[in-house]
Parts: structure tokens; C-alpha cells; sequence
């Protein structure tokens, strides 16, 4: 079974500060909703960027973090809902730019539960073929692209950026322990960019529906093999609201410091968000290796994917 060999970030020059938001749209609008969910800046893309250049970007430095040269690289899976174009794949940019040659690609749409299941399909391919020796997920986001200017709500909520992580298969102890995806398909017009090719929130998810789903979801996935919350050492959320991660690592019964939070300081980075978080608490040392973690993510759709392995 392959095991995380590196990891890499991008995040867009332009940061979009919290204080930039209240100029435009009013302080008292928008403070409250921004204190609750944690979100403390976010950085939109430059017009001539995309999902697809983001993800060239993180790829790059998981490779190069990984010592892995792009021609090695057996298997590229781009996570995104928000594609560079409509056809091809976005996987296709990314493959050419990167000169990863050999690799078989495909982009994975569910919303922002796109990587982690991008990252169970990777796991599984290693496991049934042989020649997925080497694989790179990358999960993009570029909704910034898709933003109406004049609403407030999604203007504040969503960020860009990318992050990849590159998987090899070795012979040492198995890494991947066990996954769960789930989806409920009646909330498909709550949440997304529709006709009009903007980002719009047309009915309201309940602000537990995570909160609920989330401790089931993982009980659910450690179960298969005989862990326990308890067990973990490291849980990665969908970062869109700091409230629902604390609720949830309270009812694990777990102190906060076994997850890792970015919405702070880069937003709500959708698909991108899981391994924009995962890497950020690798390179600040929360995580060590042999340790077991657990990448929780649920999006618009309502789409679940969950993956315990060891790090």
C-alpha cells in the first residue's frame, strides 16, 4: 500500500483581508458571520491563473518534496469543481505542464470532498495494479473565477489555492487502513455554480449537518478496522467553519491540538482546503510518521469521503 511522500501548496498573490471585505460591503454585515466560522483572510486568483495553474504549482513542490521526478509519476488525479475548462480534463494542463508523461490522468468532481476520495481512488488503484507505483493528487480551487462581486456572503466565504500530495507504493507495513464515501444527492441544488455560471447558495445546509455527520462518518471508517478515535493522531476537516471542527474533536472527547486549522489565515479553499491543512501541519510538525490520521470532507452535493491511514 503507498504511503504520503511529500506534499505541496499554492496560494494566489492576492490576499483579500477581512478589513477589504467590510470596506466593500459593511463591517456589521459581515463581521459576525466571519468571527463565527473563523475565516481571516483569503487569497483570490490573478486573471490570467486557474484551477489548472494552481495545480501546477502544488504538484510541483509535492514532487519535488517527495524527490520524484514528474516521469515517475504513474497516476494524476486533479480534485476540483472548479475546472480550468469545461473539456478536457483539467488533469490534462496539469500532466503537460508538470511533464509527468506516463501518467494516466483524470479530474474527480464531488465538491470539496473531491480530494479525499481522489486520494481513496489513488489508494486503490496502488493496491489492485502494479503499475500505480507512483501516484499525485491534487486538490484545486479557483472559485474566486466564479464569484458575483456583489454578494457579499460568497465574496467573504471563498478563497484559492491548490495542494497535492504524491502516495508511493513500497514494501514496507501497509499505510491506508480504511475509507468510507457517502453522499445524500437531495441537497444537489442547495449549494453551486449553476446556469449562470456563478457561485450561489440557494437554500441554507443546517450549520450542524457536519457537525452531525462528521463523528458518524469516522466512527464508521475506524470501525472497519477495529480503531477508535482515540487512535488518531492527526484529523484533517473540510476547513469551512472552525465552530463545527471544535464541536466535533469535543465530542471524540480529544483536545483541539489533534487537528489543524487554516481558515484563519487562507479561507475556504473547497477542494484544495484538506491537503492545504494536512501540509501546512506536517511542515509545522503535528504529525509524526508512523502515526495514524484521519481526512475527514463533505461538500455541495451533500458529498462524504473519509480515509484513515498512517502517515
Amino acid at each position: 500500500m503507498p504511503r504520503i511522500e511529500g506534499t505541496g501548496i499554492y496560494l494566489p498573490e492576492r490576499k483579500v483581508s477581512n478589513d477589504e471585505l467590510f470596506d466593500r460591503f459593511g463591517r456589521e454585515k459581515l463581521a459576525e458571520m466571519l468571527d463565527r466560522i473563523g475565516h481571516g483572510a483569503r487569497y483570490h486568483s490573478a486573471p490570467e491563473e486557474s484551477a489548472a495553474t494552481h495545480a501546477v504549482r502544488a504538484g510541483r513542490e509535492a514532487l519535488e518534496s517527495a524527490g520524484v521526478a514528474p516521469e515517475e509519476v504513474d497516476l494524476l488525479i486533479v480534485a476540483t469543481d472548479t475546472p480550468a475548462f469545461q473539456s478536457p480534463a483539467t488533469a490534462s494542463y496539469v500532466q503537460h505542464e508538470l511533464g509527468a508523461k506516463r501518467a494516466g490522468t483524470f479530474d474527480v468532481n464531488c465538491a470539496c470532498a473531491a480530494f479525499v476520495t481522489g486520494m481513496d481512488i489513488a489508494v486503490k488503484y496502488a493496491h489492485a495494479d502494479p503499475q500505480y507505483r507512483t501516484s499525485l493528487v491534487v486538490g484545486t480551487y479557483a472559485m474566486s473565477k466564479f464569484l458575483d462581486p456583489n454578494d457579499s456572503g460568497t465574496c467573504a466565504l471563498f478563497g484559492d489555492g491548490a495542494g497535492a500530495v504524491v502516495l508511493r507504493r513500497g514494501d514496507g507495513p501497509r499505510h491506508f487502513l480504511a475509507s468510507t464515501l457517502l453522499a445524500d444527492g437531495a441537497y444537489w441544488d442547495y449549494m453551486g455554480v449553476y446556469e449562470d455560471r456563478r457561485v450561489s447558495i440557494r437554500k441554507r445546509f443546517s450549520p450542524t449537518l457536519n457537525q452531525e455527520a462528521w463523528p458518524a462518518l469516522i466512527r464508521r471508517t475506524l470501525g472497519k478496522v477495529g480503531l477508535s478515535t482515540e487512535d488518531i493522531g492527526l484529523f484533517v476537516f473540510t476547513q469551512i467553519r472552525r465552530f463545527t471542527i471544535e464541536e466535533v474533536m469535543k465530542s471524540f472527547g480529544l483536545p483541539f491540538e489533534r487537528t489543524h486549522v487554516v481558515m484563519d489565515k487562507w479561507g475556504y479553499t473547497g477542494s484544495a482546503c484538506v491537503p492545504m491543512a494536512l501540509h501546512d501541519a506536517i511542515a509545522q510538525g503535528k504529525v509524526k510518521r508512523g502515526e495514524n490520521i484521519v481526512l475527514c470532507a463533505s461538500g455541495g452535493g451533500y458529498a462524504m469521503a473519509c480515509l484513515a491511514m498512517k502517515y
